[in-house]
């Protein structure tokens, strides 16, 4: 189609100019231009109809692909509950029992598993803070307490002394054991956004690195800095955590 729309470009312009050099020149007939004519608009049709042609074809292919995904989609739908009945299934996620951070409002905070819905995607956590306290929250606003590897100047979440509420942190000391106790607890030295005393001095603070997260990806908002958090009295989730600096 491509080539025959060149040539009917090609032809259409010369016939152009032969009938201006014809009107010019006052020589040749009518009907050689008439026909040449004909011929350009049989050549143009042919070229209209080639492209419906290779629309109709696209169209197809597009059908039949989304045909095949429907078909893999069904397939492996058929394949996990097979996988499930027969027991082989694994879901990955934290278990009951577990420590996590979670976001079930808008801050993130220390929660701990009490159950997980594979079907669902949603876990019933239990706020370490008030163990009365229960939420339904996504596993995309759930993140489990591994440990990370960090280094010096990576931005952090991090569990503020004496509360169970993350905030942003930077690293400012890559993460250790203590030198009192080799079988102790691994502590990441990182400083809270917005956590600068009255003279402008921000601290390093010691939190053991259980407590610390990368920057969970979620949609909406991010965390809100200590600061914020301290005007608006958000700061009364207290409790103390073992390795974490009083």
């Amino acid at each position: 189609a491509g080539s025959l729309k060149r040539e009917v470009d090609e032809m259409e312009k010369k016939i152009v100019l032969d009938t201006k050099r014809r009107k010019r020149d006052n020589s040749g007939s009518s009907q050689e231009v008439e026909t040449a004519r004909e011929t350009l608009a049989s050549k143009r049709q042919r070229a209209h109809q080639m492209a419906g042609e290779k629309v109709q074809i696209s169209e197809q292919a597009y059908n039949l692909a989304e045909n095949y995904i429907n078909k893999l989609d069904l397939e492996l739908g058929k394949f996990e509950e097979h996988l499930r009945t027969s027991g082989e299934f694994s879901a990955s996620g934290a278990s009951p029992g577990d420590q996590v951070a979670a976001k079930p409002d808008e801050e993130w905070i220390l929660a701990r598993v009490q159950e997980y819905d594979i079907n669902s995607g949603f876990y019933t956590l239990l706020d370490e803070d008030d163990q009365n306290k229960t939420y339904s929250v996504s596993e995309s606003f759930v993140v489990m307490l591994e440990g990370a590897r960090l280094t010096r100047g990576e931005e952090v979440y991090a569990i503020y002394p004496d509360t169970t509420s993350f905030y942003p942190a930077v690293v400012t000391s890559a993460p250790r054991r203590s030198a009192s106790a080799a079988n102790g607890p691994v502590f990441c030295t990182v400083q809270f956004h917005d956590d600068a005393d009255e003279t402008g001095n921000n601290p390093d603070r010691q939190i053991a690195l259980q407590y610390v997260i990368r920057p969970p990806e979620e949609p909406g908002q991010d965390i809100e800095p200590l600061g914020l958090a301290r005007q608006r009295g958000a700061g009364g989730r207290v409790l103390t955590l073992s390795g974490a600096e009083p």
